[in-house]
């Protein structure tokens, strides 16, 4: 009996341990936003008071644009609970539609990206004037 209790808690400590070393590993951002999936977008980028927005189709070559500027960066999820904004003239909010119909929104700033969980980016700093660029190509005014 103290030999099956023993394999079961050596069994579960494993499981454990290899599910929080999966969770908390690096991984490439554009695997993380499942952007290869994604058909709609629409991205905040400069600070304005929008309060309705409909997401926009995309392109593939759009797609291709994102996946690749996502690919340059890996992220770290982070023990966080909440997340403190320290940039705020470097952030801005993408929203995912998917082909599926699920719909996320993720916050980047500089060195953060928030979704549901707080993940850091571990290698560089998120090119803000590139998604600027992005925006006004996308949202033209």
């Amino acid at each position: 009996m103290k030999r099956y209790l023993l394999v079961s808690l050596l069994l579960i400590i494993i499981v454990v341990l290899t599910f929080n070393i999966y969770n908390y590993r690096e991984q490439n951002l554009a695997d993380l936003l499942d952007i290869r999936q994604v058909e709609k977008i629409y991205i905040i980028a400069e600070d304005k008071d929008i309060t309705e927005f409909e997401l926009i189709s995309i392109d593939e070559e759009t797609i291709n644009q994102l996946a690749n500027f996502f690919n340059q960066y890996n992220v770290k999820m982070t023990t966080q609970d909440g997340w403190i904004s320290n940039h705020g003239n470097e952030r801005f909010e993408l929203y995912l539609g998917f082909a599926n119909g699920d719909i996320e929104r993720y916050t980047f700033e500089r060195d953060v990206v928030v979704s549901n969980r707080v993940y850091e980016v571990v290698d560089a700093t998120i090119d803000y004037t590139w998604i600027q660029e992005l925006e006004r190509d996308i949202h033209p005014k």
